[in-house]
């Protein structure tokens, strides 16, 4: 039976706006504020839809399915109104799947006593006609099932909204916390109304305005939201795109306080709450004094100013971004971090790299240089004094045997050079295995000394040895025998006749300092800056015309380096020179202990 009833016309009222701003948020669905919103707008519409129903259409066989409905409203209202508030107050990390189970229990158990209420009369225990002012409408008394589903559920997730956005007034700054409060204040409006009703204060005789209320409280979390806080999709979009970067962005006003920032800002700097919001710069970037510093020192005529700012072994570009109005006045600032560590690291790798093939192409260079001039300087030298003493085989003796000497000697230079190169070349390719223990210093020495017997004599060089026989080293043998001998080979070369060679040993503590000191040519300045560096050219000339080309002491300092120790030279450029090494005494896990 149909009938016209005026709480009818006030719920398809409510109906009509609930379906008004449901279309009006859809355009925004993907945001899930938006999600939220509509759950609660749906519920709400089921509420006040049927509840309309039921007092326009009187039937006795539709009337349960009616009420079934409404509740089946209700606890959807409620479901989005907790999801709303979550959303709204930044507590969208509860949503755990815990939290999901606890959300669906009270849809589940109002559907389940709506499927049973005709079987069980879990919903409602009795339901009549009764005759108000001329109109027919339905009195039910409601079960203990319907009580369950409807208030205490509603009660306790109430109960929890009411805590978060109690708390959000708090932490919030005043623009959210007058929001805060309206919806606070619609929680509140809607259950005095329902407690007034239960209490039997009713405004419209026998009528519940309940479902009236909670269509109000739509209408006031939609503005509480804000038309430009939540539906004006391009500062949404911006402000989702903010809040999902890596990057951590903060925005000052012109007075340098906090006005917003992003979730990765909040971790970097350790901000807990929005407590900082409206606060002095100072404040926020308490950790990071020299932000501060760098704010404080801005020019206000750059619009766009970067720098690297250095925290916990982690490097951060800074983008500091002038906002300002049509006026050209400004208003505020926006910071960005953008963590640049991995890519410096990368830069550092890369120049190291560089670093590494410059010293190779230098190394080649340098060997293409020996290889052209050096090495084809002797062979040519023995080429020529072997034909001319094929020539001469019958010319006198002294003569042959000068020549003789002028090939062994070439022959001698070759061999050295091939022999560094040799070396050289093994250890650039990482074929020269370190193997290190423990040897007598002394005994060392005067086994390459015994190579230089015969030239040192050729020219009247007395070696004298000042190296104490419990001068014990920790040392590839091999590596510094080579390194002695290019150095008394050197100093051989470059002492005049007659004169002393001194190789002697010095306790420094942790370590021997081996000198080999010759009373020769010297070496200037010049010369003694271009030692031990790769690509460098290095033409030096015997007392008796032996060529010297720097390789052998390139090895010497690769070998010294590789056994811990180091190397290095000192010459006036008149009375000879000093090459001095270390060794040292013992492992460095030992020296440790």
């Amino acid at each position: 039976m149909w009938q016209f009833h005026p709480y009818s016309l006030l719920l398809f009222l409510a109906f009509g706006f609930n379906l008004v701003l449901g279309l009006f948020v859809l355009k925004s669905f993907r945001l899930d504020l938006v999600k939220y919103l509509l759950i609660l707008v749906f519920g709400s519409m089921m509420w006040t839809g049927f509840y309309g129903l039921d007092f326009v259409f009187i039937s006795p066989d539709l009337h349960r399915s009616f009420i079934s409905l409404l509740y089946i409203g209700v606890s959807l209202a409620n479901l989005g109104m907790v999801l709303v508030s979550l959303e709204f107050t930044q507590n969208k990390h509860l949503l755990t799947k815990k939290f999901w189970v606890l959300l669906t229990i009270q849809p589940l158990s109002t559907l389940a006593v709506c499927v049973l209420d005709p079987i069980f009369k879990t919903l409602t225990l009795d339901t009549y006609l009764v005759n108000i002012n001329g109109r027919i409408q339905w009195i039910q008394e409601t079960n203990t099932g319907g009580f369950v589903v409807s208030y205490f559920f509603s009660f306790f997730w109430s109960a929890f909204v009411a805590y978060l956005l109690i708390k959000g007034i708090f932490v919030s700054k005043s623009t959210e916390r007058r929001r805060y409060m309206l919806i606070l204040f619609s929680y509140l409006f809607i259950w005095v109304t329902a407690i007034l009703h239960k209490a039997g204060f009713r405004p419209l005789p026998g009528l519940n305005i309940t479902s009236v209320m909670s269509t109000m409280q739509v209408i006031l979390i939609f503005f509480a939201i804000g038309y430009y806080r939540m539906f004006d999709l391009v500062p949404l979009v911006r402000g989702e795109i903010v809040d999902e970067l890596d990057e951590a962005v903060v925005i000052l006003d012109f007075n340098h306080r906090i006005v917003d920032w992003n979730m990765a800002a909040e971790h970097l700097f350790q901000i807990a709450s929005k407590n900082s919001t409206l606060l002095s710069h100072k404040y926020f970037f308490a950790s990071a004094p020299g932000i501060i510093s760098k704010l404080d020192h801005l020019s206000d005529k750059k619009t766009l100013t970067k720098w690297i700012w250095e925290k916990d072994g982690k490097y951060w570009e800074v983008t500091a971004k002038q906002i300002r109005d049509a006026n050209r006045k400004k208003i505020g600032m926006v910071l960005v971090f953008r963590d640049s560590t991995e890519q410096r690291n990368l830069e550092k790798q890369m120049s190291n790299v560089n670093r590494e093939l410059m010293v190779a192409n230098g190394t080649k260079d340098r060997f293409l240089s020996i290889i052209s001039h050096d090495l084809r300087g002797p062979l040519a030298g023995i080429k020529m004094l072997l034909k001319v003493l094929n020539e001469d085989m019958k010319k006198k003796e002294d003569a042959l045997a000068g020549m003789t000497q002028s090939l062994v000697d070439a022959t001698e230079s070759v061999f050295s050079l091939l022999e560094n190169l040799l070396e050289w070349s093994k250890l650039q390719r990482g074929e020269e295995q370190f193997r290190p223990h423990y040897y007598r210093l002394d005994n060392i020495v005067r086994e390459c000394l015994e190579l230089f017997v015969l030239s040192a004599s050729s020219k009247g060089i007395h070696l004298e040895v000042d190296i104490p026989s419990h001068a014990m080293v920790f040392c590839d043998d091999r590596m510094i025998i080579t390194v002695v001998r290019n150095l008394v080979s050197n100093a051989l070369k470059f002492s005049h006749n007659n004169s002393q060679i001194l190789i002697q040993a010095t306790d420094v503590g942790g370590d021997w300092q081996v000198s080999v000191i010759d009373s020769g040519v010297g070496m200037s300045r010049a010369i003694l800056d271009k030692l031990f560096k790769v690509g460098e050219v290095i033409k030096s000339t015997g007392t008796q015309g032996e060529t010297g080309n720097g390789i052998g002491l390139l090895l010497c300092h690769e070998f010294v380096s590789v056994n811990g120790g180091i190397l290095f030279a000192d010459s006036d450029g008149v009375s000879g020179s000093r090459f001095v090494f270390t060794i040292p005494k013992k492992m460095k896990e030992e020296i440790i202990s």
